[in-house]
């Protein structure tokens, strides 16, 4: 999914943060708190989310503990990182029916296809075979195609229809209508309105399950995981990508960097983290990748990207890009501060 702020929708919010508040009436962690959104530019999120929501306080992902400190609040709603472990996470958060009122067939036409490069429904798919090769082959070094391969938030179908074409057999789920009806339309895949948590899959029926940027939405990580691990046939593998919280783009930008979007995202990893998560869900032989390429290392510093003020975020954009240039690409892959972390699991 890409990154809450794409649209202009979003840029507003985050350039009136200071218009928001609430009413909470206290909780403890796994209870619900009620928020009723005063006047403003909150006016903007009642119109995505309801007059009142429900929050629900959670514990750390990764050591349970509940002791949190502050991160920064965006959108009226808290990041906060553990005291004990250091994950960072949103908390309280929105419920599932919440967040998943972001994700409507508006979304899925004005930021998620534009995100590919689609525009008034055309593309090629010479496009996405090009963009999705370098992932398929590192894939194919792992576990030899032909073989059945499953995405889970398989969105418009793009990597699924490269997949395909290049050998595997597969199948995918997605929560959005608008989604579906395009992959079916425009791509003939079949794919399930399914949603991670309701995985209906049968067990040992996949060679390789793909997760691209789903994992930072879900509210349960590691249930997932280990059904995932269950579908995979022993020794399968599981492809996953999700934002990096230690990326250049979050340091450079700080609280406006477009992925800290509590309204969508509710946890932000690290290669640490994501390992912790993965171990204990079953999966084993953890192997972190390098993108090839630098397309996308700074994406999420660009200007149209981000939730910092316009002058601000574009001479960082350009600071980073424009004038350190392609030549930093490499380096900061090896650093591990791209912007998005990619990783190989093994079931066990």
């Amino acid at each position: 999914m890409p990154p809450w702020g794409r649209g202009e929708h979003s840029r507003r919010q985050g350039t009136d943060r200071g218009a928001f508040c609430r009413r909470r009436v206290p909780a403890r962690p796994g209870e619900c708190e009620h928020v009723s959104w005063a006047s403003g530019s909150a006016a903007i999120l009642a119109g995505f989310f309801g007059v009142q929501m429900a929050l629900e306080v959670v514990p750390c992902l990764v050591c349970g503990d509940s002791a949190q400190a502050p991160v920064c609040r965006k959108f009226n709603l808290e990041i906060v990182r553990c005291k004990r472990c250091g994950f960072v996470y949103a908390s309280p958060r929105l419920t599932k029916d919440d967040l998943w009122t972001r994700y409507s067939s508006t979304y899925f036409w004005d930021e998620y296809l534009p995100s590919y490069g689609v525009q008034d429904g055309k593309f090629d798919l010479r496009d996405f075979d090009i963009r999705y090769h370098a992932m398929l082959e590192m894939v194919a070094t792992r576990v030899s195609p032909p073989g059945d391969l499953l995405e889970i938030g398989a969105g418009a179908g793009f990597f699924l229809k490269a997949a395909e074409r290049a050998g595997w057999r597969v199948a995918g789920t997605e929560i959005l209508e608008a989604a579906i009806g395009f992959a079916g339309s425009r791509l003939g895949l079949e794919i399930r309105q399914e949603a991670a948590e309701q995985l209906g899959a049968p067990d040992d029926s996949a060679d390789v399950v793909a997760m691209f940027e789903v994992i930072e939405h879900l509210l349960d990580p590691r249930v997932v995981l280990e059904r995932l691990r269950g579908v995979l046939r022993p020794g399968g593998l599981l492809v996953l990508s999700t934002p990096n919280f230690n990326s250049l783009s979050r340091i450079a930008l700080g609280d406006g960097w477009a992925v800290l979007s509590p309204a969508e995202h509710v946890y932000y990893f690290t290669k640490g983290s994501l390992r912790q998560v993965l171990t204990r869900a079953g999966f084993s032989d953890v192997e972190f990748i390098r993108r090839h390429g630098g397309q996308g290392l700074f994406e999420t510093m660009n200007p149209r990207h981000t939730h910092t003020p316009e002058k601000m975020r574009t001479a960082v954009y350009r600071s980073f890009v424009e004038y350190l240039g392609p030549a930093l690409v490499g380096r900061v892959q090896s650093w591990g501060l791209g912007d998005t972390l990619f990783c190989f699991a093994r079931s066990r």
